[in-house]
């Protein structure tokens, strides 16, 4: 039984890795613009404008990935856990459309954290994890979408107001790692105690049915 999320985790996880680096790197760097623009602009200033064209092609592409990534974590879900409530389908719309995805956001992670809690023997250090960050990834989410466009709105640009920025946009990126890093390990925890089960039920079968064939046999002699 294959992962259909395994190698979009791997993907996302690289792509979260760089842009959190990348994160690092801008926060260095609006630090030193906001203690002395003249050693940013001697400096910094060419290395800042590559770490921005790099981090918004990467957003995009780590926005698309994401996207197909949580598709496919919930068709694993339906997998492991036929039970489970939500469709791959639903999971979009929560992320996508406005307004209710302010309730869709974090119960993607909270449901899914809950599963691992209440239906894995192994997976419940991971949905404690996840459950714990479903509120603060919208909370920073709406921060930095809010602090994004007073920057972009802004006349002249604050020095403070880009260092908040750039933390929030850290602090986003890592929740986003985490909680990548978390959902694909307890998939991984879920598979193989799906796979024990399901193996444990083979052998008890093969066990039940060999003394009946052997009770045959003997009959027949």
């Amino acid at each position: 039984m294959k992962l259909k999320s395994e190698t979009l985790s791997n993907v996302l996880k690289l792509l979260l890795w760089v842009l959190v680096g990348l994160a690092c790197a801008d926060l260095v760097s609006t630090i030193v613009y906001t203690a002395s623009l003249d050693a940013f602009t001697a400096y910094i200033y060419d290395f800042y404008g590559f770490i921005e064209i790099v981090s918004s092609v990467l957003y995009y592409i780590a926005a698309v990935v994401y996207l197909i990534w949580i598709y496919c974590v919930h068709l694993d879900m339906k997998t492991l856990f036929p039970s489970f409530a939500r469709s791959p389908g639903k999971s979009l719309a929560c992320i996508l459309i406005p307004v209710y995805n302010l309730f869709g956001i974090p119960s993607i992670y909270r449901m899914i954290g809950r599963w691992y809690l209440e239906d894995t023997g192994g997976a419940k250090k991971e949905g404690r994890w996840i459950c714990s960050l479903a509120l603060p990834l919208l909370l920073f989410l709406m921060l930095s979408n809010g602090l994004g466009r007073m920057v972009n709105q802004a006349d002249e640009l604050s020095g403070t107001m880009l260092l908040i920025l750039s933390f929030v946009t850290l602090i986003l990126y890592m929740i986003f790692l985490i909680l990548c890093l978390q959902v694909s390990r307890g998939l991984h925890i879920a598979r193989l105690e799906v796979l024990s089960r399901q193996s444990t039920a083979v052998n008890a079968d093969d066990f039940e049915a060999s003394p009946a064939g052997q009770l045959t046999a003997t009959h027949q002699l």
